[in-house]
């Protein structure tokens, strides 16, 4: 009797399905490590150049160390650093964060360098998103870059008015800082910079590269001081392992990545706003994603040579932080350390001069910002903040949307004479919108696998996946962090409301899109034309000249199927003109005369 064949079963029953899953897993993968090989290749945009292109690459630095303010960012944040674990933190929260920060300015540089645009991240979230999602991934964060411009500018003016009027504080312990008069002189100090905006334009090249020296000199100068006029110093040792979390109440883990975030984010915030300087230098793929870079690369430094000498002579934490709430503990580190006035007010003075460059600098990328979401269509009656002015000197100046972000500030600001809490939760507000803008066009990126931005003239190449997944992730925890009180021990004034404040302003951002900009806003107007004629003289380049060796077959230009050219000889009906005949080339010693021996000829 025959045995009955053997049943197979398997387990796999769609095994052809599971096998082009395995393949798409597989194409991923190799998209995923694929380097990018691609020729440069610059999307251009269908924008009139309106802005002269008088920016260089220092001063675009200029502008970003300027923007990043490290002299003043840590000054105003450094009481967060001290009750959240003192100088650990303070030193390798820094660390930690610069980082993380050079990640992210290496993933929007990429990003720059194939698209360069005023509209910056809101422009690379529209191109780079999904196309269901594209305008709605758009709408939102340009109007977080405007927000957090916004908000930023206001907190630099704000915390500069309060920095000279606790100069008062150097002289006196008993010092109580007047609301109103920190208002007006937040007030006076706006006025300056839309001034030197409107009126100087054509100086704040020099300005921001004035900055660098002041910034620089003011960490020196700082320094030198501190170790000349200090006599109690603290060990290497104290500096780099000091760690005491007890007032926040926190776990120490989470103690170090509360304080080290908030206390380095407001410094290392402003450094994606320089993207919106693209129209104004003449290589913006290059220049800008450079200028990122070095501009925090720089910054990281400073800060580190600028925070060390601080850490030195830091007093006692009881003396910086609960004799008068009125004065920045960096000021009592100056006037206890010292123990000179004098030497304590230039310290100030330097700090104050570099919250003035700040100033400056934000006025100048928030009404940059404004201008390229007004064209956009982005905000209502967009033909006012579209619109360009012709100053004195002849210099272009958007100076209408310029106008706008002096009237918000002037009206947020004026929240501080309500709630002091609302107002610092507006400035908490900045950081996170800012950091959501950033975060939106990277993750966009990833999503499409990384394929739109091939041919960046600023390749990370096989490490653009790693690069990008550490900066949405580190953009992620940074917005979480900085939504929580840097101390357990709060109430009703000392609780941290920024994620109510960004909440209320994305729910009214969401009703105005669904209302008036799902009908208005078009995103940004790419030149697909731009590249397609470019295209022909390429293709026309690789055609042989007579002093070329003689075409291999797959490199050989003239192919059968081709509509342009033939082997066959033309019909009648064809234009004999238009067709590459090698044979006649090569005969032809009129042709090399035209287009020279070292020259490719097309005809």
């Amino acid at each position: 009797m025959q045995n009955p064949e053997p049943v197979i079963y398997s387990l796999l029953p769609n095994s052809e399905r599971l096998r082009n899953i395995r393949e798409h897993v597989l194409h991923d993968l190799n998209d995923i490590w694929q380097d990018d090989d691609l020729t440069e290749q610059i999307e251009h945009f269908k924008y009139k150049q309106e802005l002269k292109k008088t920016f260089s690459f220092g001063s675009i630095i200029g502008l970003g160390f300027s923007l990043m303010n490290v002299p003043f960012g840590i000054s105003s944040t450094l009481a967060i650093g001290l009750v959240c674990g003192s100088s650990f933190t303070i030193l390798w929260g820094w660390v930690l964060f610069s980082f993380f920060t050079l990640l992210i300015s290496l993933s929007l540089g990429e990003i720059s360098g194939k698209f360069p645009s005023s509209g910056g991240v809101y422009h690379f979230s529209s191109i780079l998103a999904n196309e269901k999602y594209s305008l709605v991934s758009s709408w939102f964060t340009g109007w977080y870059l405007v927000l957090g411009n916004w908000l930023m500018f206001i907190s630099y003016a704000f915390g500069g008015s309060q920095f000279i009027l606790s100069i008062f504080g150097l002289k006196s312990s008993d010092y109580k800082h007047d609301d109103l008069f920190v208002l007006l002189l937040y007030f006076a100090i706006i006025i300056f910079s839309a001034l030197v905006n409107l009126k100087f334009q054509k100086h704040l090249e020099r300005i921001n590269k004035l900055c660098i020296y002041w910034t620089i000199y003011t960490v020196l100068v700082m320094d030198f001081l501190l170790m000349l006029f200090s006599s109690d110093f603290h060990d290497i040792k104290h500096i780099l392992t000091n760690f005491d979390a007890s007032r926040s109440g926190w776990p120490a883990v989470l103690a170090f990545f509360i304080g080290g975030i908030q206390f380095s984010s407001l410094t290392f915030n402003g450094y994606g706003m320089i993207v919106s300087m693209s129209e104004e230098v003449k290589t913006p793929e290059k220049t800008i994603p450079q200028g990122l870079l070095v501009s925090v690369l720089v910054s990281s430094l400073t800060g580190l040579i600028f925070i060390i000498p601080i850490l030195s002579i830091l007093p006692d934490l009881q003396l910086l932080l609960d004799d008068n709430p009125d004065i920045f503990p960096i000021d009592i580190a100056f006037k206890l350390s010292t123990k000179s006035f004098l030497v304590s007010f230039v310290l100030v003075i330097l700090i104050v001069g570099s919250s003035t460059f700040a100033t400056i600098g934000s006025l100048t990328t928030a009404s940059r910002t404004v201008y390229a979401l007004g064209r956009d269509r982005g905000l209502p009656f967009n033909q006012l903040w579209e619109q360009v002015d012709t100053m004195a000197d002849e210099e272009i100046v958007p100076k209408n949307a310029l106008l706008l972000s002096v009237g918000v500030s002037f009206m947020l600001g004026s929240f501080s004479m309500v709630s002091g809490t609302a107002f610092n939760a507006f400035v908490g507000c900045a950081v996170v919108a800012l950091n959501a803008a950033n975060g939106i066009p990277i993750l966009s990126s990833m999503l499409n696998k990384r394929r739109k931005i091939r041919g960046s003239t600023f390749k990370l190449r096989k490490l653009g996946y790693l690069i990008n997944g550490l900066s949405v992730i580190f953009i992620l925890l940074t917005i979480v962090v900085l939504c929580m009180p840097p101390s357990r021990y709060i109430n009703i004034a000392t609780m941290n409301y920024a994620v109510a404040v960004f909440g209320l302003f994305s729910i009214l951002i969401a009703v105005l899109y669904y209302f008036w900009g799902r009908y208005n806003f078009h995103g940004p107007l790419i030149d697909h034309d731009y590249q397609a004629e470019s295209a022909i003289p390429t293709a026309l380049e690789q055609v042989p000249t007579p002093d070329d060796p003689e075409p291999s077959d797959e490199d050989r230009f003239v192919l059968e199927e081709s509509e342009y050219i033939t082997h066959d000889e033309p019909t009648q009906d064809e234009d004999t003109d238009t067709l590459f005949d090698l044979s006649r080339t090569q005969s032809s010693t009129d042709e090399v005369d035209d287009f020279g021996p070292d020259k490719k000829s097309a005809r």
